[in-house]
């Protein structure tokens, strides 16, 4: 613990880090995860749901990069998240500009997430998503991932 950076010199590093190494950290915690017999509780009957939704944050008083108007009508970024069960393990996360169209590079993430989650899990998946992701592709990919999408 006495080599590990500050919090800030670690995120630092973590943004200049290539898109694989990224990839890297969420498969690893994907297998500790795995490795740690992880509680997964059930939405319904067996299924583990997956919930994906945007989340704006207000950064309204930066001048951060990447900052602009989201659609809760204040300026920030407006990541996306996919949680797992119940619990709620975050097992993909993207940062995105505040006016970036949620369903903008979804399907991608959506296959990410859902990759992850049955290096997890061999429950079958329920798929929770927000309206505004009620795309045709995201319907395309539940039926080839064979998940069932609420």
């Amino acid at each position: 613990m006495e080599k590990v950076p500050s919090c800030s010199r670690l995120r630092q590093r973590m943004d200049l880090a290539p898109e694989i190494f990224k990839s890297i950290i969420k498969e690893e915690s994907a297998k500790l995860l795995k490795s740690m017999n992880a509680k997964l509780t059930p939405c319904i009957d067996y299924y583990i749901s997956i919930d994906v939704d945007v989340s704006p944050f207000d950064n309204s008083d930066t001048k951060k990069e990447g900052v602009s108007y989201t659609y809760k009508k204040f300026d920030g970024y407006a990541p996306i998240f996919a949680y797992l069960g119940e619990e709620g393990y975050c097992v993909n996360a993207e940062l995105r500009k505040g006016s970036q169209h949620c369903q903008k590079n979804t399907p991608e993430f959506l296959r990410k997430s859902i990759k992850y989650s049955k290096a997890i899990t061999s429950n079958p998946l329920l798929l929770r998503l927000d309206s505004g992701n009620d795309a045709i592709d995201n319907i395309a990919i539940c039926k080839e991932k064979m998940l069932i999408l609420l």
